[in-house]
């Protein structure tokens, strides 16, 4: 594997892995034997922690 070495390159790396991280959960979210808002209240659980994850790193 080629890791790219330009800030511009790392940049947009990080951002097309966040992508593929988002459209995965989504996917196994979509697949959850589950009522819609139980799915939507996991999501919006995970979103609180990682905005409280990311305050607190900052």
């Amino acid at each position: 594997m080629i890791l790219p070495k330009t800030p511009q390159g790392k940049a947009e790396l990080k951002k097309e892995l966040a992508k593929f991280h988002a459209d995965h959960i989504q996917s196994v979210v979509q697949r959850m034997p589950c009522p819609v808002e139980q799915k939507l209240e996991l999501i919006d659980s995970v979103i609180d922690q990682l905005k409280e994850d990311h305050t607190s790193t900052t």
